[in-house]
């Protein structure tokens, strides 16, 4: 085994040798794992891990994965390469992230960590507020992460943190709903507010302020019954005035 890593540390090294002059901290952490085996390796990684050093922890985890993708080992270190990313709360760093996990739960759909991958690959696009004035795909995309952990790993240890996940996603999509409906409502358009809370109450039936939901409904269907009834009233004005 300690000959398979010494080996593909040799290719390895030669290779970044050539890219790039600056890789000589890299070289001397290559010839520092060449005496180590792989469960040396992820404990070490796990200890730099623990200690915040993410950028450190993440290097080892990556040779792990690179060198054994197929061991089990080789797969809990693609997990935590995407948990180094995440740690960054920066844009560039959170995406990375999300292509990590979502490229773990595509690859090993039968690994035991998948139902965590769900769970991070669903933080990764709540990790930012998610407000329901603006683009909602990321409350979305979140949303069917969480549904699917709850689907397919209704045992998992996730599951709680998954459906509390859900609950926050669902409250904003709901938001988001009754502030159009508010709009359609204060340019009286009452079809389409009507339209729009029915559609809120039937997908939402758990948001929270569902008693503003109530009344600007009702509101939206005394305006619009006064319309239907003026409507009416000039019907029935046509309808005489034409036998007369």
């Amino acid at each position: 085994m300690k000959r398979f890593i010494s080996l593909i540390l040799l290719t390895t090294g030669a290779l970044w040798g050539v890219a790039c002059s600056s890789s000589k901290p890299d070289e001397a952490l290559l010839q520092q794992l060449s005496s180590m085996d792989k469960a040396t390796i992820f404990s070490k990684a796990e200890d730099l891990y623990a200690k915040e050093k993410y950028k450190q922890a993440r290097k080892l985890y990556a040779f792990l994965y690179d060198s054994f993708p197929n061991d089990p080992l080789g797969h809990k270190a693609a997990v935590k390469v995407a948990d180094c990313y995440f740690q960054y709360h920066d844009t560039a760093n959170i995406t990375e992230a999300r292509l990590r996990y979502r490229d773990f739960v595509n690859r090993y759909p039968n690994d035991p960590d998948r139902a965590y991958a769900l769970l991070m690959l669903g933080r990764t696009y709540t990790a930012k507020r998610l407000r329901p004035d603006r683009d909602l795909s990321s409350a979305h995309d979140a949303l069917d992460s969480f549904q699917q952990l709850v689907n397919l790993y209704p045992n998992s240890k996730y599951v709680q943190e998954a459906r509390k996940s859900i609950a926050d996603v669902k409250e904003v999509l709901a938001e988001h709903e009754y502030e159009v409906a508010h709009f359609y409502a204060r340019n009286k358009r009452w079809i389409a507010t009507l339209w729009r809370l029915e559609y809120l109450k039937e997908n939402y039936p758990d948001y929270p302020h569902m008693d503003q939901v109530d009344a600007l409904q009702k509101q939206a269907q005394e305006a619009w019954d006064r319309i239907k009834e003026k409507i009416e009233k000039i019907r029935e004005k046509e309808k005489k005035a034409k036998k007369d």
